[in-house]
Parts: structure tokens; C-alpha cells; sequence
């Protein structure tokens, strides 16, 4: 889990982010934008 959570808060930090929570709360109001933060889209 430590390792997952490491993970997701890198990723929020390379997408620019400096608050942690702040992303948390955003990303969980607007799921869709997670896969755009990946450069998932189709």
C-alpha cells in the first residue's frame, strides 16, 4: 500500500501539483481528469 501511495503522489507531483490534499480533493471530484493527468485518452 505504502508503495501504490508513493506512486500516486509522485504522479500528482508531476503534474505539477504542490498540495497534495488539494489534488487528492480535485481528482476526486473530476475522475476523468486522472486520465488525462496519465495521457490516457483514446
Amino acid at each position: 500500500m505504502v508503495t501504490m501511495r508513493s506512486l500516486a503522489v509522485g504522479l500528482i507531483r508531476q503534474a505539477g501539483w504542490t498540495d497534495i490534499a488539494a489534488a487528492t480533493d480535485h481528482y476526486r471530484a473530476h475522475p476523468g481528469d486522472d486520465a488525462t493527468m496519465l495521457d490516457l485518452t483514446a
